[in-house]
């Protein structure tokens, strides 16, 4: 489980800097939301498995 958190933040870290880097601007995208989206019920799966 420990593993598991720890890529989720690892993606997310080097996914706010790939925002910062393109545009700064992480709201824009409306894909960003999507991507939070399923992170969110990744982990969600994740925790009911357990």
């Amino acid at each position: 489980m420990l593993k598991f958190l720890l890529s989720i933040l690892v993606i997310f870290a080097l996914w706010i800097l790939l925002q910062l880097a393109l545009d700064g601007n992480i709201f824009k995208n409306p894909l960003n939301y999507f991507i939070l989206i399923m992170l969110f019920f990744l982990f969600i799966k994740r925790a009911k498995e357990k």
